[in-house]
């Protein structure tokens, strides 16, 4: 908030600063004339959120009586919006800040959430514990034995574009310049099953990735009756129990994901010796996927628990270290242009850069450059012992 207010206070100064003369005072210039460094744990937050918010308020108040002409900044809008969604006015119309339980407050998983005063396109983006504002990268290279790894494509998303619905596009961008390939080694979270079957069907490429594990209350206890002790009877529509019971309900209700749900009932568990450790519930309803999906489910979970396939998706690890050399080597993080599509261009071009270093390691060493020979006028000179002047490129005889 505090960037959002000095930013509308310079586009102001840059367009009318005579109409902040009577508006701006010794206290402002302490806020707001340089650029914040609050760092993690500034001292008295609440103070200064406090005293931020009555200074938002009482310049949007100005802005909006006497400066209509300056209403449509860029900068006094983005302040408007990030006030609205950080502050309410409570009943003596005075700024109070949002807590998270409060309404109102846009999640940033919506790409509402404005974080930036100067591109109102960056989002707030998190990956585990790496967290920042701006925009994704999706890097892709080659990784063939015995050649340097080129990158093929980098695409630019949004924070709320999660990494599933960013592969169809990569992939799309990858066969309208003919470079796609027979198989991906990609990371967990750019992997599903529908999505590895939809990739297999129209782009005819397989995807080498970890297939997560069903996290319920039993797989995290380790106690018995997980998911795949149930045997189903795709013929049948039934699926049977560890303790042989078969269910007497199947159905596929309406979702985003295509499942099915097997349902016992009260009467099959309420006199079950292992119902605790199976259901807290009445009676244990169990979910899976429509058998083509399960099939593809279950061969994935078997294959990636060998050694062979752990030693193929190694190869995935040099992706991390191009990652560091976008981060560290050529500080793609900080972002050098505003908007979504000039920092795509700022990713395209840092790939390029990255190619061309990787491309020149595996260039033969040129030949050392062999210096002219003395033409016969310098010869001559030389003979004659007569001072010329000396040229690195020119092959000189001793003269004695």
């Amino acid at each position: 908030m505090t960037k959002a207010m000095r930013a509308a206070l310079e586009e102001l100064a840059r367009r009318a600063p005579h109409e902040l003369v009577a508006l701006v005072k010794e206290e402002w210039g302490k806020r707001y004339g340089r650029a914040a460094r609050l760092g993690k744990n500034p001292s008295k937050p609440k103070t200064r959120i406090k005293e931020t918010g009555e200074d938002v308020r009482l310049l949007l108040r100005y802005v909006h009586r006497y400066l209509s002409a300056l209403r449509d900044g860029e900068q006094v809008q983005a302040l408007r919006q990030i006030f609205v969604q950080n502050y309410a006015l409570d009943a003596q119309d005075r700024p109070k800040w949002r807590e998270p339980e409060d309404a109102g407050l846009p999640p940033s998983a919506l790409a509402l959430a404005i974080v930036s005063p100067y591109d109102s396109s960056a989002r707030y983006v998190r990956r585990g514990e790496t967290r920042w504002e701006g925009f994704l990268a999706h890097v892709t290279e080659t990784c063939d034995q015995g050649t340097p790894s080129v990158i093929t494509d980098v695409t630019t998303t949004k924070e709320s574009v999660h990494d599933t619905k960013a592969l169809p596009g990569i992939l799309t961008n990858l066969h309208d310049r003919n470079l796609l390939s027979k198989e991906y080694f990609v990371d967990g979270g750019y992997l599903s099953v529908a999505l590895k079957q939809q990739v297999a069907r129209e782009h005819g490429a397989g995807q080498v990735g970890p297939i997560r594990a069903r996290s319920t209350r039993q797989s995290r206890k380790g106690t018995v009756f997980p998911r795949e002790a149930f045997a189903i009877d795709w013929d049948k529509k039934t699926v049977t129990c560890p303790q042989g019971t078969v269910t007497s309900r199947w159905a596929s209700p309406p979702s985003l994901a295509p499942y099915i749900t097997a349902s016992f009932t009260v009467a099959d568990c309420r006199d079950c010796p292992v119902k605790t450790s199976c259901t807290r519930t009445d009676a244990r309803t169990v979910a899976f996927m429509p058998r083509d999906l399960h099939d593809i489910q279950s061969e994935s979970r078997t294959e990636q628990r060998t050694q062979e396939w752990l030693s193929r998706y190694s190869l995935r690890a040099a992706i991390e270290s191009t990652i560091s050399e976008f981060v560290n080597g050529h500080g793609i993080r900080q972002c050098r242009y505003r908007s979504h599509s000039k920092a795509h261009v700022q990713h395209v071009l840092t790939a390029i850069a990255v190619n061309l270093e990787r491309i020149d390691v595996h260039l033969p060493t040129a030949p050392n450059r062999q210096p002219r020979a003395p033409t016969a006028l310098q010869n001559f000179l030389d003979w004659q012992r007569i001072p010329r002047p000396r040229s690195w490129r020119v092959a000189t005889h001793p003269t004695g």
